[in-house]
């Protein structure tokens, strides 16, 4: 064989390439795609978490230009993350029997990464919001009734919410997926896997971020409503 070259080492194709299976250890032709995109899947996620720290770092540093970046580039790898599931919708009910098979008890709700996004929104990223907007002096409802005042401040509190949206929609996507592959009354080894998955897209990552926007807009309701103005919106 050809040494390796340096592309090779630092890649460590090696090691990476041999973490499938091989051909003929494969329970149908499908299976090489569902493991890679499961792989490639957790490791978006470990970048994410990995640039997710960052920001909250540099938020405590109030080095905002910097930390919209890391939020912005999360955002690009969570539309990557959403739209590789594509390629599971080639996959055919029946192969996905198959797969299931040798899959033993695993289910996506135990894989790491995704535990790990579930985790660090309430745990690490909204904190330091809030830790950001107390050294400002300043409260989410007053960033949102003057958006143009708070700028910067805006701009990081709707990069939040992109992650919260985005995470959301990633669920639903996976939903989809779900149904398209299993139907969405067949039961999974924790229950129903329409039902888990529906629940946890209820789940909003920042609450705060969302119930802010029926402030602003009920007290602007309000405000018309005691000039005579129909807005056709009533609390």
């Amino acid at each position: 064989m050809a040494p390796l070259t340096d592309y090779e080492k630092y890649i460590r194709t090696e090691e990476l390439l041999a973490l499938q299976k091989a051909p003929d250890a494969l329970a149908c032709h499908d299976e090489l795609q569902f493991q890679v995109v499961h792989q490639v899947a957790e490791l978006w996620m470990k970048l994410i978490a990995h640039e997710l720290r960052l920001a909250v770092r540099l938020l405590d540093e109030d080095a905002l230009t910097r930390a919209l970046h890391a939020l912005h580039r999360v955002r690009r790898v969570q539309v990557l993350l959403h739209d590789q599931l594509a390629l599971l919708d080639t996959m055919a009910p029946k192969d996905y029997m198959t797969v299931r098979t040798v899959l033993g008890n695993g289910s996506g709700q135990e894989s790491p990464g995704f535990k790990l996004l579930l985790r660090l929104p309430g745990e690490l990223i909204f904190p330091a919001l809030e830790r950001l907007l107390a050294r400002r002096g300043v409260t989410l409802r007053a960033i949102y009734e003057d958006h143009v005042g708070h700028a910067e401040l805006f701009a990081v509190c709707e990069a939040l919410t992109d992650l919260d949206q985005y995470l959301q929609q990633w669920r639903q996507r996976h939903l989809m997926l779900v149904f398209r592959i299993i139907g969405a009354g067949t039961p999974s080894l924790k229950g129903k896997a329409s039902e888990l998955l529906e629940r946890g897209m209820r789940q909003r990552f920042f609450p705060a971020l969302w119930e802010v926007r029926d402030e602003v807009f009920a007290e602007w309701t309000r405000t018309m409503l005691e000039k005579g103005q129909e807005t056709g919106y009533h609390g």
